[in-house]
C-alpha cells in the first residue's frame, strides 16, 4: 500500500488511471470523525488489501475536488477497481461493512 495526498484534480486523475485498485479518502480539517477514520481505514487497507493504494483529498485544500467527485458531506470514501467508482460510503462509514464490499471485487482482480 502507498500513501498518497493529491494537491490537484490532475494529480489525483492520475494516481487513479495509474493505479487498478484506490481507496480515496475524503476529508477536512474540521471533521474530527475524519482524523479519526483515516488511520483506520489505512491500517484496513495496509492488512487487508495489500495491492491496493490510498488516496487522501484534503477538500478545503482541493476544493473544486467536491463538485468533481460529486462529495457534498465528509467524511467520504470512494473505492475504485479498474479506474471506475465501484463503492461510496459518506457520512457514517463502517469499516468492517466497507472491507466486506471491496472484498469479493479484490478477490477477484488480485487472485
Amino acid at each position: 500500500m502507498s500513501y498518497t495526498f493529491a494537491q490537484t484534480l490532475e494529480e489525483a486523475n492520475e494516481f487513479l488511471r495509474e493505479n487498478q485498485a484506490v481507496l480515496v479518502f475524503f476529508s477536512d480539517e474540521s471533521c474530527n470523525v475524519g482524523d479519526a477514520l483515516s488511520p483506520k481505514l489505512q491500517n484496513m487497507v495496509k492488512e487487508q488489501f495489500p495491492e491496493m493504494q490510498f488516496l487522501e483529498i484534503n477538500v478545503q485544500m482541493l476544493p473544486e475536488a467536491r463538485g468533481y467527485f460529486n462529495v457534498f458531506v465528509i467524511p467520504t470514501v470512494l473505492v475504485y477497481f479498474d479506474g471506475k467508482e465501484t463503492i461510496r460510503q459518506a457520512r457514517h462509514v463502517s469499516v468492517p461493512k466497507l472491507a466486506m464490499e471491496m472484498e469479493r471485487i479484490y478477490d477477484i482482480l488480485f487472485s
